[in-house]
């Protein structure tokens, strides 16, 4: 494919649809959903890139009837023609867990790039065609990619071209001590290997999955709210940390390095101990770089989700967005859920929900507001 044949695409990531903690913006008809589905009308591509499905906070059954009605005004407001490519991430990555658990009995190695009919992916990815089916009155051109996707192809001679992933890769990598991190950590110790050793999607997948098995098993047993209870609480505690004035906040702030001490202790090392809304974003970058390094490719454009913090906007450094091997730019596409990433901080614009990347026909990323309506950088 040459840069004339790119498709005009419109890349969204982190719906998080269904979510038991009410902060899926796209759920309810109202201006939030407006501004995507007009947004949709006039591209030949969409990219749904991860996070589709809240399915952490309750059954696959419950999300869906939460999610259908959105989907299928989504798939009535796509043109007949459009082309829809729906990557899971770890919020939804049963979405393509039973073709993987196949794949996996078969000896078939993981490819970074490769697509799969939603029926062959999952019954949930098949429940989400038919949703979207409902919308259009016809079955979409739905496919499944994981756990990435090239846009724009990269040249034959060298580095370039446009990577879509949903970016949960960064969890096995990056700084921040989280659940997925440290799960992460241990998986790969009871492996004998260390999380600098992943080379492959099989590789990530190996240490990544064993915690989304658990917290999905938590979900499918879930009794009311619960779960997603557990993810309001998971907030409460980032609000309070980043909390300059209250004891809660100071405490926290001072228990988390003495808790990554013992971390590293139990063998779990490379973890950050100050956790701010600059520790966040910097980790989350250098992750994103450190991912791309270790499965070997270098695009000119790498376009990811995941931590909900959209970029680059205007004021960012523009060095944070670059990858160190080859120079190529990270975009984030941010969320379309109300986050706490940076409350009522300086960077908690860039949390704001409503954003998406373009890519025109000459296959260059942009960054838009499609619900305050300025531009990204």
């Amino acid at each position: 494919m040459t840069v004339d044949a790119v498709p005009t695409t419109l890349v969204v990531s982190d719906l998080h649809l269904g979510s038991g903690s009410g902060t899926d913006r796209l759920r309810d008809p109202g201006p939030v959903q407006d501004a995507l589905l007009d947004a949709v009308g006039d591209v030949e591509r969409l990219v749904l890139a991860g996070d589709l499905l809240e399915l952490r906070h309750a059954s696959p059954r419950t999300i869906l009837e939460r999610a259908a009605p959105f989907l299928a005004r989504l798939g009535g407001a796509l043109g007949p023609d459009t082309e829809v490519l729906l990557l899971p991430g770890n919020h939804d990555h049963r979405l393509v867990r039973p073709w993987l658990h196949e794949q996996h009995l078969a000896g078939t190695p993981l490819a970074l790039t490769g697509t799969v009919d939603p029926a062959t992916a999952s019954p949930v990815a098949g429940a989400v065609a038919d949703a979207l089916a409902a919308g259009a009155g016809r079955g979409p051109r739905l496919r499944v990619g994981y756990p990435a996707a090239w846009l724009v192809p990269p040249p034959a001679d060298g580095p370039g071209g446009v990577l879509v992933t949903h970016g949960h890769y960064v969890d096995a990598l990056w700084r921040m001590p989280t659940f997925e991190r440290l799960s992460a950590g241990l998986a790969a110790r009871s492996h004998g290997v260390t999380v600098d050793d992943l080379r492959t999607p099989d590789d990530f997948e190996r240490v990544l999955s064993p915690g989304y098995g658990w917290m999905d098993a938590l979900a499918d047993h879930a009794v009311g709210t619960r779960v997603g209870g557990s993810q309001r609480a998971s907030a409460g505690v980032w609000q309070r940390l980043n909390e300059r004035g209250t004891w809660s906040g100071r405490g926290l702030r001072l228990a988390v390095p003495r808790v990554v001490a013992g971390l590293r202790r139990a063998g779990i090392d490379g973890l950050e101990d100050r956790l701010t809304p600059e520790t966040l974003r910097l980790a989350g970058l250098r992750g994103m770089d450190r991912v791309a390094a270790h499965l070997g490719v270098r695009p000119a454009h790498l376009i990811v989700g995941h931590t909900h913090r959209a970029g680059p906007l205007p004021g960012d450094a523009a060095w944070e967005w670059r990858l160190e091997r080859g120079g190529g730019r990270i975009w984030n596409t941010g969320s379309w859920v109300e986050d706490t990433g940076d409350p009522g901080g300086p960077d908690s614009v860039a949390y704001r929900p409503g954003r998406a990347v373009r890519i025109d026909t000459d296959g260059v990323p942009r960054l838009l507001d499609l619900v305050g309506g300025s531009p990204g950088r």
